[in-house]
């Protein structure tokens, strides 16, 4: 499913006593804009001069949502990995535990396209492949200046995500603030779906 663009946000204040905590882990290429996405939804911030994540980074948002009608929160747990090939040795110790991924490459890099076959093989060595998933095409602000050499194609996205049995894309903009909200929502539901814990837990309508 490819969603439309929407722009949210949520209140970055962390309760004392989470309902339920998800560990999510970004995987991807470095610099395709895996920390500005973490730093967007937890910071309400954007930097152009992101330095390099080295070896792995750590953010935490809760989720406010409604269980048998009290107000609760879920927090995540989210693992922001260095994607350069240094950090990939790391890469079992990061991924345990993981409730939920987003596998991400820029819009306008087709080589990170690419690149996310690698990170798909280590997902099926060290975890569930049935473990709930999101992909993210990053950086759609870049699109209108991108030349046509990099740009990756609407059809190659579809045809990767069908590969892949993906159901759920998001074209993000971290600048724009652009579907970052609503793509943790989508992941956070699918965990939720996923562990069994989703009946008795509702989402308030805004969000």
């Amino acid at each position: 499913m490819v969603h439309s663009t929407e722009k949210s946000q949520f209140s970055g204040k962390l309760e004392p006593n989470p309902y339920y905590i998800f560990k999510i882990c970004l995987l991807g290429a470095g610099a395709v804009g895996k920390t500005c996405i973490c730093r967007r939804l937890c910071l309400n911030t954007f930097d152009y001069d992101t330095k390099m994540t080295i070896g792995i980074n750590f953010y935490s948002h809760d989720i406010p949502v409604l269980v048998k009608d009290k107000k609760e929160n879920i927090r995540l747990s989210i693992w922001d990995f260095g994607g350069q090939d240094q950090f990939k040795r790391l890469f079992p110790y990061y991924i345990n535990g993981a409730n939920g991924i987003f596998m991400c490459f820029s819009v306008v890099n087709f080589q990170s396209l690419l690149n996310l076959e690698w990170w798909y093989e280590e997902i099926f060595k060290y975890t569930n492949p049935d473990i709930p998933r999101v992909v993210l095409g990053t950086k759609n602000d870049l699109i209108d200046s991108s030349s046509g050499e990099i740009k990756v194609n609407e059809l190659i996205i579809e045809q990767f995500l069908n590969k892949h049995e993906e159901k759920d894309f998001f074209q993000t903009s971290s600048k724009e603030d652009i579907n970052i909200v609503q793509s943790f929502l989508t992941l956070t539901k699918k965990m939720l779906e996923h562990s069994n814990l989703n009946i008795n837990v509702h989402f308030e309508d805004k969000y």
